[in-house]
């Protein structure tokens, strides 16, 4: 793409190594003063913000690399403001400079056969950007029951440096069953105000997520989640049990979401998904390519404001609007699929 760099949708990069290591550490802080808090957060927001054009890249890249196949879905998202401010305060290790998901892609596909197939054929394809880190959280899923595998890469332009800063971006390579798993979790998180896949909330709800994520792995044919039993029956049984205490299907099952969107144009590449999780509404504010700095400002402006709002917002890219309901089907709590599953051993 020659002369990317004059396009004022592409954000650069304004501040030093320094300046961006430094905000990170100070938002850490439960002492810093309202200034201080304010600058850290523009410094925050900007780094994010740069990451648009490294992630545009390889998104479009994995568009073209499953466009062949129509039960693919490929997304990607600027991490949120809030995601980004707990990772730090969690993590106290963690540098801002160093975080490697502040731009994320998601590759979800029908089998682990094209998880792992995919993700090769990415990293056997032309391109310049170095290859960080590999998880494979499918092989070893996480405590929490998160399955998935990640790639990490910096991005990296043999025609111009503007962008070639340390800029890291994670692809997740992930299963449709996963990904159902995975916006369950998130779909719970949003209404009980928890920070489920943190590690934040209640044992049992947790606990339920985990033994979910099992019975998907035995369905998948993988390896289970560390302290629970390969057995199926052991697995319904204790999540059986938990439901009867918590009826944790019928709160999934009630969530409803009435949505409110403006006229959807057919080059509509950006979308910002505003959820007020108080009154059950999702509005959906669509951008174009060319409208990125627009899109940028307004999510900015919500996530400063989110917590007095009672809502929750997101800023993703997708093809089309029927590929986002099924790549954020969390946000139109569009989760009946991953209920029915879990019903069907139930019963």
């Amino acid at each position: 793409m020659n002369g990317f760099i004059d396009q004022p949708k592409w954000k650069k990069v304004e501040y030093s190594r320094s300046q961006i290591i430094k905000a990170g550490k100070t938002i850490r802080k439960d002492d810093i003063s309202v200034d201080e808090k304010a600058n850290a957060i523009t410094i925050i927001d900007n780094w994010r913000a740069a990451h648009a054009y490294p992630l545009h890249v390889i998104y479009m890249h994995l568009r073209r690399m499953g466009e062949s196949n129509k039960e693919i879905i490929v997304a990607e998202r600027l991490k949120r403001l809030d995601s980004i401010l707990s990772k730090l305060r969690r993590e106290t290790n963690m540098s801002l400079w160093t975080m490697q998901d502040l731009g994320g892609c998601r590759f979800i596909v029908p089998t682990i056969e094209d998880v792992y197939k995919y993700a090769a054929k990415y990293e056997a394809s032309k391109k310049r950007h170095i290859l960080k880190e590999k998880y494979d959280y499918i092989e070893n899923p996480k405590s929490s029951g998160y399955r998935s595998v990640h790639y990490v890469y910096e991005y990296h332009s043999d025609t111009t440096d503007t962008y070639n800063r340390n800029m890291l971006i994670e692809i997740q390579f992930r299963t449709h069953l996963q990904h159902l798993w995975a916006t369950a979790v998130e779909t719970m998180g949003l209404f009980t105000k928890n920070a489920i896949k943190s590690g934040q909330g209640d044992e049992d709800v947790k606990r339920f997520f985990v033994l979910a994520s099992s019975l998907f792995a035995i369905k998948e044919k993988q390896n289970i989640v560390p302290n629970t039993i390969n057995d199926i029956d052991e697995i319904v049984s204790e999540i059986e049990s938990l439901n009867a205490k918590h009826n944790y299907l019928d709160f999934l099952s009630g969530i409803k979401v009435a949505v409110d969107y403006q006229k959807i144009k057919k080059k509509t590449s950006y979308y910002i998904l505003i959820l007020n999780y108080e009154t059950h509404r999702l509005s959906i504010k669509p951008f174009l390519a060319s409208e990125f700095e627009s899109a940028n400002e307004l999510y900015n402006k919500l996530e400063r404001h989110k917590n007095e709002a009672q809502m929750d917002a997101v800023l993703v890219r997708v093809s089309s609007f029927e590929t986002l309901r099924s790549a954020y089907p969390n946000y139109f709590s569009d989760i009946n699929e991953f209920v029915n599953i879990i019903k069907s051993y139930l019963q």
